[in-house]
This record gives C-alpha cells, structure tokens and sequence, in this order.
C-alpha cells in the first residue's frame, strides 16, 4: 500500500492527473486508513500546486459521493429544491427562500451545516429558535418533505465521510483554496443529499471565501460540470460580499431578520436576493421561466404565505417560535467620530466581530451564544452625522464584548463623499452555460 501511496504523490507532483482509478485509491485509501494523514496531506499539496482538472474535479467529486450514503428522496414525489451558498457574512438567506420556495408551490429540502470562523451556519440559526430539531431520520425527513414540502436538516455523519476527513486536513495544511477541492466538497454534499436540482450562490468580496471574481466564476464553471456529470442541474449566482448581507450578523438575530423579510419588511438586499434564488430554484424544478417563477414567488411574499410556511416549518420540526421572544445581552455600541457617507462596512471584520462577541467558533467543537452577534445601523451609502450610531455588538461577557467592539469599529469608513452603487448580483450561469 505505501508504494501505491507514494507513486500517487509522485505521480501528481510531477503534474499529471489523477484518473477516476488513481483518485479512487485516493479516497478510498484515506476511508479505509491505509492512506495516512502525513501521505494525504502531501497529496493535497501537490494538488494545490499543480490544480486540479476539470475530469480530476469531477473524480473527486463522484468518490466523495460514493464514500458514503446517498439519500433518496424520489418518494417524494416531486423535485425537491436546493440553495446552498459558499459562505458569508449575515446570510440568513435560506431561511427566506425555503418557505419563498414552498410557498410558491416547489419543494424545497436542504442539508445544511454549521459556521466555522467568520461565516454562520444554518443549523446554528435554526438551533437558536428552542426546540427545534436539525436532526430528523430518513423516513422523518420524506414525510416532512411530502407533507409542508420543506425541510432542512443536518447532513448525516455516513454522508459523504470522506470530505469530513479530508477538509480536516485542508484545514490545518493551508490546503483549502483550490478551486476543483472546494468544487468537489461542496458538490458532494449536494448529490448525497439527493436533491434533484440546487442554486449556488457563490459569495465573491471581503466577506467571503473568494475575493476574487474570476476566482468564483471558475468554482461555479467546476460546480455545474460536476452537477451536470451526477444528473443535478445547477444554476450559480455569484453576489457581492464586501459588507454583510442585511443588517443582522448572529444566531437568532438573523432568524428575526429573515422573519422581518418574511412579513413584508426587512433589508432590501436580503429580500431581493431571496426572491431571485427561490425563482431560480423553482426554475430548475421546472417552475417555467424565471419572470414567472419571480411574480409566484412575489406573490407568495406580499400575501403572507411565505410567513405562515415558516411558522408550519418550525412547528413541524420542533421549534417554539415567538418572534423578538429571546434574551437581549449587553451592546457594545460604534459611534461616528465625523460626518459624511459610509463609504465602507468590511464584512469579515463585522463577522469577526460577531464571532468575537460569541455567535461563531474559532473550533468545530466551540460552543456559541445564540443572541450574540452584531447590528449595524448603518451600511455603505448612508449618510451620518457625527455621534451617530453606526453599529452595535452584543456580547454575554464584558471583555468579549469590548473586543469584539473594538474590531467592528474597525470596519467602517466614513468619507465626505458618497461611494459609488454597487451591485448586488455579480453574474448567473444556467446548468448548460460554460
């Protein structure tokens, strides 16, 4: 076994690819433990070094998937609709687009994980409503599905095994950012979980994993040829990242945001960027076109469906949900030390503040403070008077809170003039474009 080891190392090292039989020993190797974690390593570095094609991409992709168990949702009867979004900060999106989705007449199943560093995870959100269960069996989660058509959960440990030990290793081995890796595990995940068609919202800026956007364009260009060689359609959409996604950045304080988008208020970003991702989903589900699919799910917003789904979803999964009904902690509170326009909020110091205050782990097996995190009162384009209140963190002990105050100060810049509009969507590929 270690010569087969050894000779895939120096096989990628000397850059050629790793055929489907050569990253089958791969993954299998490291599942079985014949492959040690020194050997892994290696071979992960040499193929941050040398990349990964398109074909490896897609190998890796299909062995993660076949490491562990693949659900099966076909009993359910109609497509079930996915959203997955590379990580960013405030992006409490799928808990807008999975009622949006299902108010409008689609399915809509996902298996979520949780925040690591900067970026929150939706089980964590979820979890922060009382009661509610993220963990839901087989059999619990199609009849789920079949009776209010959405559920999310958390994915299975013997789902895709091999990317849990893997991305361990990426983690401590600066080898997490390479394109055709980061496409692999985020695919797999989707394909296990057996969703018919998923919507990449792939986040490009300071408060993201990619800050670059060709970067983010090749990881989507990767993520649909892997969607497209496992049968799951998908469309991506790369978002802008810079400053964080609506004004909330924590656990049940996104819940209340994206309950305030879900009755007819809320952030303007985190309501237009729902609206576009639950049409998309619906489009892939067969949901006709994507004018259409806006006005059902439009529909389904304004005249309060969207709400009453959530509030079913939540009671159908355990949760004992009384909007604006949690523990309020002590604010460290941001002022303006001039006047002018916020010409920038950065959105990793804001989630490096949040995690900070107690909303995120610096550890997989870190604890968080449900009600902790920060809120801004000001975004990029408003314009302030000196004194005025620019954000807020929130934070159980009072050293945590000064520290975390200290780097959300650090994020904003206020200037005499007004910065110039950005946008919010950056680009969109259907399952069959390049």
């Amino acid at each position: 076994m270690i010569d087969i080891v050894h000779d895939l190392i120096a096989w990628k090292r000397d850059g050629h690819e790793l055929d489907a039989a050569r990253m089958h020993e791969f993954v299998t190797g490291v599942v079985e433990g014949w492959v040690a974690p020194y050997q892994a390593s290696a071979l992960l570095m040499a193929i941050v070094l040398r990349g990964l094609s398109e074909a490896e991409t897609i190998a890796l992709a299909t062995e993660l998937v076949n490491s562990g168990r693949r659900y099966d949702l076909s009993a359910v009867g109609r497509p079930v609709l996915d959203k997955h979004s590379s990580g960013g900060v405030g992006d409490k999106l799928t808990l807008v687009v999975g009622p949006l989705v299902a108010a409008a007449g689609g399915c809509f199943g996902k298996m979520s994980g949780r925040g690591l560093g900067h970026t929150g995870g939706t089980l964590d959100k979820l979890e922060s409503i009382p009661g509610f269960r993220v963990s839901l069996s087989h059999g619990e989660l199609v009849r789920q599905l079949e009776r209010i058509g959405l559920a999310v959960v958390g994915l299975s440990p013997r789902g895709v095994p091999a990317d849990h030990l893997l991305y361990s290793l990426r983690d401590v081995t600066a080898t997490v950012d390479e394109p055709g890796l980061i496409a692999a595990s985020m695919m797999s995940k989707k394909i296990a979980g057996g969703s018919s068609a998923v919507v990449l919202d792939l986040k490009v800026g300071s408060g993201a994993f990619m800050s670059d956007l060709d970067q983010a364009e090749e990881l989507g260009r990767l993520c649909r040829a892997i969607g497209a060689a496992a049968g799951l359609p998908t469309t991506t959409l790369m978002t802008a990242m810079d400053e964080p996604l609506g004004t909330a950045v924590g656990n049940r304080l996104e819940v209340e945001e994206a309950w305030s988008v879900l009755t007819g208020e809320g952030p303007q970003d985190v309501r237009e960027l729902s609206l576009l991702l639950a049409a998309e989903a619906l489009v892939l589900g067969g949901g006709g076109e994507l004018v259409t699919a806006r006005e059902r799910v439009e529909a389904a917003l304004s005249d309060g469906r969207a709400a009453e789904y959530f509030d079913r979803w939540v009671h159908v999964q355990g949760g004992r949900w009384r909007p604006g009904e949690y523990q309020r902690l002590a604010r460290g509170e941001v002022r303006a030390e001039q006047a002018g326009y916020v010409v920038r909020c950065d959105a990793r110091l804001v989630g490096r503040a949040a995690q900070l205050a107690g909303a995120g782990r610096q550890r997989a097996e870190d604890m968080v403070e449900p009600a902790a995190g920060a809120l801004l009162a000001r975004k990029v384009g408003d314009q302030v008077e000196t004194g005025e209140l620019l954000g807020s963190v929130l934070a159980r002990d009072g050293d945590r809170r000064e520290s975390a105050r200290a780097v959300l100060a650090g994020a904003f810049t206020v200037a005499p003039g007004p910065p110039p509009p950005a946008a919010l969507v950056l680009d969109r590929r259907g399952p069959k474009e390049s």
